[in-house]
């Protein structure tokens, strides 16, 4: 064997480590996403339930939470303190899946489920007039529009049902 077939082998050697090497890298990193996939499931899973077992575990709460969201103008200066802490909580989780979802990091499935809570949420006039009154100056540009958006949407979602249900107009 020549020196210029031992070297011609030793760079086919080296490519194939490095192509083996880049394969190896990108299973890693496959792995990692679906592991980060998983570990934003959970959490958002998580903040969700500890937010509900608050509710469950305090009446109080819950009740402060179903007469907040029918009018915010029913609530003592403390229930209206309380509810709109309890809002704020909330929407900083709406935000985080939000932001979540743009980065790509949030399944649409995942997506699906946090913004059907959302629109839970945003079905409540009083959770509508907390929007207005504190929480738009309270989050992000892009947040702020998209919950603006969201309240278009619904509003024109419940025009149509409205429209639609016989006898709803003259």
């Amino acid at each position: 064997m020549n020196w210029e077939a031992l070297g011609a082998f030793a760079e086919l050697t080296g490519a194939a480590g490095v192509i083996a090497s880049l394969l190896y890298l990108a299973a890693q990193v496959r792995t990692s996403n679906r592991a980060a996939a998983v570990q934003a499931k959970l959490e958002s899973t998580r903040l969700l339930n500890d937010f509900m077992d608050l509710l469950i575990q305090r009446p109080e709460l819950n009740q402060l939470m179903r007469k907040g969201r029918k009018s915010l103008d029913s609530l003592s200066p403390d229930e209206y303190q309380q509810f709109s802490n309890m809002s704020l909580k909330a929407f900083w989780f709406f935000s985080a899946g939000h932001f979540q979802f743009r980065r790509h990091t949030l399944s649409e499935s995942d997506w699906f489920e946090i913004r059907a809570v959302l629109d839970y949420w945003l079905h409540s006039q009083g959770c509508k007039d907390w929007w207005r009154r504190v929480g738009r100056s309270m989050y992000g540009d892009e947040f702020v529009a998209f919950i603006e958006s969201e309240i278009t949407r619904l509003a024109a979602q419940r025009e149509l049902v409205a429209d639609e249900t016989p006898g709803s107009r003259s």
